[in-house]
């Protein structure tokens, strides 16, 4: 009888197969489970981002916002499933899936199977991935946006098929980037460092490729002019996509920032987000895969990988809450580190089976370390770190839970918060009103919010129905009160 091969059995040879489909699966579930519990609320900033999404309307005023891809993804959920957590989170949860695809077809296109697996298994459980990946703000926008333009380059570089699309999937990414603040920076330092290194620079420029980038070029030009003639038209906008008004120039507390958000081992929160935002296993396997990756800066992943890094970290310097632009270059790096420590230890044992499957163990054990200590880190830190947990307003669930959208009352809100409940009703709740001030009266049923409450005066004493509580500090957050009293 034939002996049967370690090759022939069907789970080794689909082997791949089972783990890309594990990963997508847990990653969707991952940041599915942290839109909606994790932390499970809405930061200032995303409150501010419904607030734009609110006046959107299709003149060229309306829509000369920054952002706007974003905002029509918003106002078209807002549209068709009403406004809830999950539809405010639903454009971030999206575009992050979409940008976990195309980073996983970039890893595919420059490592082995086996790193790209652990590679995206770690990148999957890593707080900053999650949090950013849930979050409805622009971080999610800065991650879709280089994932799609390093996969769309890469692709041209090594002459996929089908390079006309590639081409103008780049173009038409590079343009919408464009509604995004400095990504007009990191395109154009891009583009002139493509025509320092040859390779790129014989794909641009090359006659034998110039005609390719004609319906691309053109595309960009024509959407490029699309933004410009809206700048002109709102000098708001230009001001915003240029970004310079939201610089600082206070050098040492952006590094004490920067130092705070990727080295300081003491928790904290910065923008929202408990840090730091890697653990020092990923930042070594990060520091490791830089040296390798600057021994072989001439090829053209290592030079496109530096060229990113550094057009990054130079505008992180003067604004160092844009940690989400140099996410995918950390990631692409941690690959590397983790390919390099790999090849190093089969290096020193090439033909001893017992040591390389000792190396595998040390590997597979490291990573698992990665994965459940991020994985735990991440739900503890925001549910139950108090700096962490204050930051994000968990109202509109509880509102939504003990009302119906057919309900009549007044709803009290502070003008921070007021635009979550103006979205609420021009798309859910059409029977509601929302107000900034008390009325004089109760009137009709009165929902005042934890943080309208000290505009409630002492005649309204008495009229409380009830009240609306959560778990958390700070637990009362809605009173009721009616004209009847109590």
């Amino acid at each position: 009888m034939k002996k049967q091969k370690v090759t022939d059995i069907f789970l080794y040879r689909w082997r791949y197969v089972f783990g890309y489909t594990l990963l997508a699966l847990l990653y969707i579930g991952a940041i599915i489970i942290s839109a909606l519990h994790v932390p499970g609320g809405l930061s200032q900033a995303e409150i501010n981002m419904v607030n734009t999404t609110n006046h959107l309307n299709f003149s060229i005023e309306g829509i000369a916002v920054t952002n706007l891809p974003f905002h029509l993804l918003q106002l078209l959920f807002f549209k068709l499933f009403g406004v809830s957590l999950l539809t405010i989170k639903a454009p971030a949860v999206i575009l992050s899936i979409a940008s976990s695809v195309a980073i996983f077809f970039l890893l595919k296109r420059w490592f082995k199977p086996s790193t790209t697996i652990l590679s995206l298994l770690i990148m999957a459980t890593t707080g900053q991935f999650l949090f950013i990946g849930q979050s409805a703000t622009v971080g999610i926008l800065y991650i879709f946006y280089t994932a799609l333009t390093l996969l769309f380059a890469t692709l041209i570089l090594q002459k996929a098929q089908n390079a006309s699309i590639w081409r103008i999937s780049l173009a038409i990414t590079t343009a919408l980037s464009l509604f995004t603040p400095y990504f007009w920076y990191i395109n154009l330092g891009l583009l002139i460092i493509a025509f320092l290194h040859p390779h790129p620079r014989y794909f641009l420029i090359s006659r034998k490729h110039r005609k390719s980038w004609i319906v691309p070029f053109s595309i960009l030009f024509v959407m490029g002019c699309g933004i410009s003639f809206l700048c002109y038209k709102s000098h708001v906008l230009f001001y915003n996509l240029i970004g310079i008004n939201g610089l600082s120039f206070d050098i040492v507390a952006n590094l004490r920032t920067l130092y705070y958000t990727y080295i300081r081992i003491f928790p904290s929160v910065v923008g929202n987000q408990i840090t730091p935002i890697m653990d020092i296993n990923a930042m070594v396997l990060i520091g490791l895969g830089l040296f390798r990756s600057f021994q072989k800066i001439s090829s053209a992943r290592s030079f496109m990988i530096w060229s990113w890094l550094i057009l990054a970290l130079a505008l992180l310097i003067f604004q160092p809450s844009l940690t989400p632009i140099i996410i995918i270059p950390l990631f692409i790096l941690l690959a590397v580190g983790l390919e390099s420590l790999m090849n190093m230890w089969y290096g020193l044992f090439p033909r001893n089976p017992y040591a390389r499957g000792t190396g595998l163990v040390l590997i597979s054990m490291l990573i698992i370390v990665m994965v459940v200590g991020g994985s735990f880190r991440y739900i503890d830190g925001y549910r139950y770190f108090p700096e962490a947990v204050s930051r994000f307003n968990k109202d509109l669930s509880l509102l939504r839970k003990n009302t119906a959208p057919t309900d009549s009352f007044s709803l009290l809100v502070s003008r921070e918060e007021s635009p979550i409940y103006e979205a609420l009703k021009k798309h859910s709740y059409h029977q509601i009103s929302i107000i900034h001030t008390a009325p004089a009266n109760v009137g009709q049923t009165l929902y005042v919010s934890h943080t309208a409450k000290s505009q409630v005066p002492k005649s309204y004493q008495g009229h409380v129905s009830s009240i609306l509580v959560n778990d958390h500090k700070d637990g009362d957050r809605f009173y009721i009160y009616t004209s009847d009293r109590k």
